[in-house]
């Protein structure tokens, strides 16, 4: 059973792995918003009191007057602790010629105050980003451009690549990851390989191997509908210190993949999609979802099913939990995440292992009470001049909330 903690921001509608339970015991999440007349919004849960804040709207935080430019109205990547501070960089929710570019930046825990290093890449968003805690660095990838940089903390300069890493027309990579022993940063090419910014030589090179060329991988996104595609590319990678090496979901085919720098290894582990797909074969939009236990022993993914009705219609889809030890080689699903309520959430691209025990996510729910303010308020805005989206849009009103959810696996870990 999930607990929702409602921030009443009905401008929002999305959340992408921006979340985070930090040393202070606090909950950090955003939730993003693509209207213009709204930016992205951080917000602070204490789930020892139940007290909920809402630290900052980033557009206002960056001093951009949104009545003349786009808004910062996502934050795309995890929200990165180092030092005290949490640091993560900006993404533009509408988009056009007005959008400033993203920033990057941090927030103190202890003083409250943030820190603008800026706009990182005119007009570009940045819809990935990591962090080498090691060298003091933060790297990202840009769109609607796709280009690779780099922030040095240290002396708050940017090094930018201007050639592109994916094809524009297609869905670049969203994540990177960091390997902490040489520096080194990977990500897919969207051309079943993956790429490597190598950092004592301060270069980009394309692996010949590993790559993701074996007919097992070749399960590419192209649903109907939907204004890109996406090829043979890990959706998530996340690096793993107790096994030095990374662990990665693949888009669309949910395949569980370990990939192993040193060795130049990548090998599949198994397929931890939502259970009734697992069972059918079928497949989903794979999501953001997806982190390691403290110890590195367990995956956690939220996994997403798309209901189908007796017709072949659509129904209500639904999250699910998946969990995957890795040393045992066991995949569990954990059932459907419903609310105390009685309604389940249909979408979610963030998630974060809490240290207390819980589960936190931001999740997609219909409002079902068409008689509250809320479903009419939540209406005006979004018959206003906000653009649909492709994939998060569904045919009923949805509000985009915090969850906290009991971790099945606290008392084994």
């Amino acid at each position: 059973m999930a607990k929702m903690i409602d921030g009443n921001f009905l401008y929002g509608d999305s959340n992408y792995n921006g979340i985070t339970h930090a040393s202070d015991g606090n909950v950090y999440y955003v939730i993003c918003s693509h209207n213009k007349r709204s930016g992205a919004q951080l917000f602070r849960y204490n789930p020892r009191v139940g007290k909920l804040d809402n630290v900052g709207d980033l557009t206002t935080i960056v001093d951009e007057d949104r009545t003349k430019v786009i808004n910062q109205g996502k934050v795309h990547c995890d929200l990165y602790e180092y030092k005290g501070k949490l640091w993560f960089g900006t993404h533009a929710g509408a988009y056009d010629r007005t959008y400033p570019g993203g920033h990057f930046m941090s927030y103190d825990l202890k003083t409250e105050k943030f820190e603008d290093f800026g706009i990182a890449a005119p007009n570009e968003g940045l819809v990935a980003v990591s962090m080498d805690t090691t060298r003091n660095r933060m790297y990202a990838v840009t769109w609607p451009g796709y280009t690779f940089l780099y922030l040095d903390i240290n002396t708050k300069k940017v090094e930018r690549w201007m050639e592109a890493i994916a094809p524009t027309p297609q869905q670049g990579p969203r994540s990177l990851g960091v390997d902490p022993i040489t520096g080194n940063v990977y990500w897919h090419s969207m051309f079943s390989s993956i790429q490597v910014y190598d950092h004592s030589k301060n270069e980009i090179s394309t692996l010949e191997k590993p790559n993701f060329k074996q007919p097992m991988f070749n399960i590419p996104l192209g649903k109907e509908g939907v204004n890109y595609s996406v090829g043979v590319a890990w959706r998530s990678v996340k690096w793993n210190e107790t096994y030095q090496k990374f662990y990665a979901i693949m888009y669309f085919s949910d395949w569980l993949v370990s990939f192993d720098p040193k060795m130049g290894e990548l090998e599949i582990l198994d397929r931890i999609p939502a259970a009734p797909n697992k069972k059918s074969g079928g497949t989903d939009y794979t999501s953001l979802a997806f982190e390691l236990s403290q110890d590195g022993e367990t995956v956690f993914y939220i996994a997403p099913y798309s209901k189908i009705n007796s017709d072949g219609t659509s129904a209500d889809s639904e999250i699910r939990l998946v969990t995957y030890n890795i040393a045992m080689r066991q995949y569990t699903d954990h059932g459907p995440i419903e609310l105390s309520d009685g309604r389940r959430p249909r979408y979610c691209q963030g998630l974060e292992v809490g240290s207390n025990g819980m589960l936190y996510i931001v999740g997609w729910v219909n409002i079902e009470d068409k008689t509250s303010d809320k479903w009419k308020n939540k209406l005006a805005i979004e018959t206003a001049d906000k653009p649909a989206m492709d994939i998060e849009q569904s045919k009923e009103l949805q509000e985009i909330n915090l969850m906290e959810i009991k971790n099945p696996l606290f008392n084994q870990n």
